[in-house]
């Protein structure tokens, strides 16, 4: 017997939409959102995705702030704030390593996204 395609579990499509519009919502709230244990959202998501949530949603919130960035004149330190950090220097490391880039080159070498 041949498997078919392997199909995307619905719960994970759901909760990575909910993470692009939402990146600030917690796994328990994810998995309560989709009616499984945390335990088992977090195994079927890094099975399907290849990343734990918590990564995902760092991510997330990461590509929000760097929208942010090319998108407004707002302080790097206000966007920091935005994207859930409570330390600027925190969210610089972490930019930085996602993005290859500080926050204030990447703003300089992104154009502006055109909505």
């Amino acid at each position: 017997m041949v498997k078919a395609a392997y199909q995307r579990d619905f719960r994970v499509q759901r909760v990575v939409q909910t993470l692009h519009n939402d990146p600030f919502r917690t796994l328990p709230e994810l998995a309560h959102y989709c009616r499984i244990s945390a335990s088992r959202l977090s195994h079927l998501f890094r099975a399907e995705i290849g990343v734990n949530v918590k990564q995902y949603r760092l991510d997330c919130r990461l590509q929000m702030a760097a929208e942010i960035l090319v998108s407004t004149d707002r302080s790097i330190k206000e966007i920091a704030y935005s994207a859930g950090y409570r330390h600027c220097s925190s969210f610089v490391r972490a930019f930085n390593a996602h993005f290859g880039l500080s926050p204030a080159c990447y703003r300089k070498k992104r154009p502006p996204r055109v909505a």
